[in-house]
């Protein structure tokens, strides 16, 4: 299964192309969350706003759990800056 935390915006895309999403801003809520979930996943996309504070946790997930894979994606806002495809990054992390 997958999934993808973070701001609404970005969720929202992600459940267009068939994800589930949870919509979370605080980072110390999103880590909470992903260390609670982490069985439920193979892959968890997390947005970047999220990533970046939660940093140093995030590597130790993915060192401690090598068969997950917790991925950063630029958030949507982020992505008015610069043009993003989600649908390239989803289909690079799952060989779609």
């Amino acid at each position: 299964m997958h999934i993808v935390v973070g701001d609404r915006s970005t969720v929202a895309l992600f459940k267009l192309m068939g994800f589930e999403g949870k919509t979370i801003e605080d980072p110390s809520e999103a880590l909470e969350y992903l260390r609670k979930n982490l069985e439920t996943y193979d892959v968890i996309f997390v947005t970047s706003k999220i990533a970046k504070a939660i940093r140093k946790d995030l590597d130790e997930i993915r060192i401690r759990n090598p068969r997950k894979l917790v991925v950063e994606v630029p958030s949507v806002e982020e992505g008015m800056e610069r043009e993003v495809n989600y649908l390239q990054i989803v289909r690079q992390v799952l060989g779609g």
